[in-house]
């Protein structure tokens, strides 16, 4: 049927020996709604009365039904399930780009009461690491672009932009976000209202997102300040259903609290303040009783949502990966603040002065700089590839600043001259433009008579597999530049000896 607002309902009927029991289906808004009416017999037009114990029976299979009526808790569990096998990739219901931290926040805000029956759950928070050097857009960038070195995996989020301020006529374009994505199981037991031990198996989701507005509107204070929101989902492997019974005492009434940001640091403790207000009734009528003691882990109130905070005796099993998901975080932004570093100061070594530093917005590598970069990079000496070149080792000073000069003249395009006069030090880096993740470094220092001829590389060499006889591709390409400048080293030999 459909009511004046053109909403369409649905009817159930389930006849009964001692009635009749009806149940009403709709959507209004955002909720799923369900009514259920009972009609005895001695009711219904032309119908019979019916015995005492008839109507116990019908009465009693009323309640039955009305007890397994968990709505909200299949509702909340629905969509947490939903979310998680969206980010597996085993459905189609959402769309692919779907804005999911979008419908996260809206998920929290219409569900702001934990439901009784629920299995699955979610946690949302926030946390706040400085990025030193490297400003925290290009930092995320940075992280989604390499997530797999991290344990994540990119997911791309679309949302509409209006053209022109949304005037008519002009065209909308999809802006793009990405958020990090991380999923692992987890198992555990944990006890109940009346202290029994029970086994869980769980999905756990992690999402996190960068959670700050165009780099161009931030003050300064904020560009180097990396805030992420993250959400850590739970969802039962064993059950679909929601619980036929509810914990009570898992359940303690909370006074709303005022809107506030909060941040987690790299201390373990979850706990955060909050400031009690007027609380209005509960609107599932629903009033705690019994005793009140709690068999969870006792902990300070967290929030759980923007206006609600988690009741003090947080769900052992959320608690703990909430404490996993808070530790990945924070040590994946600061193997990323290296990485990135090393990364940015690498590609400046090899743009040089031949690209525009306007464009790029990057400026010619430092002496220190260059003395940063190296002691982030793996090295090795030519000996330790290649033992008969050990010889060159034991040259001289003055031979390899010869060796220098001769360098710059054979390899002009690709040499990155390096010189602290105060110190009487020079790098000399001989780039490989075929490979880019390597080149050849040659230091002397004249003032202590110290000189080195090494090969640097960016990220270490993977290891050679075993059932293969040819060479990793990389190494090829490394001997092959690391002759040419063997080769030139020989020739600075030669010449050396006809002087």
């Amino acid at each position: 049927s459909t009511d004046g607002s053109s909403v369409m309902i649905y009817h159930l009927q389930r006849a009964l020996p001692g009635g009749i029991v009806l149940m009403e289906l709709a959507f209004q808004g955002c909720y799923f709604c369900v009514k259920q009416y009972a009609l005895e017999c001695s009711r219904i037009p032309m119908g019979q009365s019916v015995n005492s114990q008839l109507s116990m029976l019908f009465t009693e299979e009323c309640d039955k039904v009305r007890d397994l009526m968990h709505v909200h808790s299949f509702s909340y569990d629905f969509h947490l399930r939903i979310i998680h096998q969206y980010l597996v990739g085993r459905q189609m219901t959402l769309r692919q780009g779907y804005h999911l931290t979008s419908f996260l926040e809206d998920f929290i805000c219409h569900h702001p009461d934990i439901p009784k029956y629920g299995r699955n759950h979610i946690f949302e928070g926030t946390i706040a690491l400085s990025t030193n050097m490297t400003t925290a857009h290009q930092l995320y960038n940075y992280i989604t672009d390499h997530a797999s070195i991290y344990g994540m995996k990119p997911l791309r989020m679309s949302r509409t932009a209006m053209g022109m301020e949304g005037r008519k006529g002009t065209q909308n374009t999809e802006m793009h976000e990405y958020a990090l994505v991380a999923l692992w199981n987890r198992s555990g037991s944990y006890k109940d209202s009346e202290g029994i031990r029970h086994h869980d198996e769980f999905d756990v989701s992690l999402l996190v997102c960068h959670s700050a507005g165009p780099f161009e509107e931030l003050p300064e204070t904020e560009r180097n300040m990396l805030r992420l929101r993250f959400y850590v989902i739970m969802t039962s492997c064993r059950e679909l259903f929601p619980r036929l019974t509810a914990d009570m005492r898992r359940f303690k009434k909370l006074p709303h609290t005022r809107r506030d940001s909060f941040d987690f640091t790299r201390d373990p403790s979850l706990s955060e303040k909050y400031e009690p207000e007027q609380r209005e009734a509960d609107p599932d009528g629903w009033d705690e009783t019994g005793d009140s003691s709690e068999f969870y882990l006792h902990r300070k109130p967290l929030k759980m949502a923007p206006e609600l905070f988690y009741s003090s005796p947080l769900f052992p099993l959320l608690a703990s990966e909430v404490a996993t998901a808070q530790e990945q975080i924070t040590t994946m932004v600061q193997q990323a603040k290296s990485h990135c570093r090393r990364d940015v100061l690498w590609q400046r070594l090899f743009l040089g002065e031949h690209l525009s530093s306007d464009k790029h917005k990057m400026s010619k590598l430092s002496f220190a700089e260059l003395e940063e970069l190296l002691g982030a990079v793996h090295s090795k000496s030519i000996s330790e590839i290649d033992p008969q070149l050990d010889c060159f080792l034991s040259m001289s000073t003055s031979w390899y600043q010869s060796l220098i000069k001769v360098l710059l003249n054979r390899f002009s395009q690709s040499c990155r001259l390096f010189v602290d006069s105060d110190r009487g030090t020079q790098y000399l880096a001989v780039l490989n433009q075929k490979f880019i993740d390597c080149f050849v470094l040659i230091f002397l220092d004249s003032q202590s008579a110290k000189t080195s001829l090494k090969v640097v590389f960016r990220e270490p060499l993977p290891a050679q597999p075993q059932n293969s006889d040819s060479p990793l591709p990389q190494l090829v390409s490394m001997y092959y530049h690391l002759e040419s400048v063997i080769n030139t080293a020989c020739y600075n030999l030669w010449t050396g000896m006809l002087q």
